[in-house]
């Protein structure tokens, strides 16, 4: 059984100069790490959380999580604004859902 093409027009531009195979590793890797930055930007300071929404916001983007990385860039930017409203237990949620959805085809290119 060949190995199941990149998901996205992202990952298949990675793919084209890094090679499949580094562009699973990467995949993996997000799809491991995602989870614990989620479960870290529910607590720690506001520059911690703002960080983690960067990080997290740039990440989905990277493996073409676009619905998740635009809900990461919109908190993020929320987190810049010391005044801003925080992280609740809402976002952390449709955060969630959205990783939930945005995952079925990643796991599939890394046959997890």
């Amino acid at each position: 059984m060949p190995p199941t093409p990149p998901p996205n027009d992202s990952l298949a531009e990675l793919a084209a100069v890094l090679g499949d195979d580094n562009v699973r590793t990467l995949v993996r890797t997000y799809l491991r790490e995602f989870p614990l930055s989620l479960q870290q930007l529910g607590g720690g300071d506001r520059p911690t959380r703002h960080r983690l929404a960067h990080s997290m916001k740039s990440n989905s983007r990277l493996v073409g999580a676009l619905t998740l990385s635009q809900r990461m860039a919109a908190l993020e930017q929320r987190l810049a604004d010391a005044g801003g409203p925080d992280v609740t237990p809402e976002d952390l949620s449709a955060i969630a859902a959205d990783f939930e959805a945005a995952v079925v085809p990643l796991r599939a290119f890394v046959g997890a």
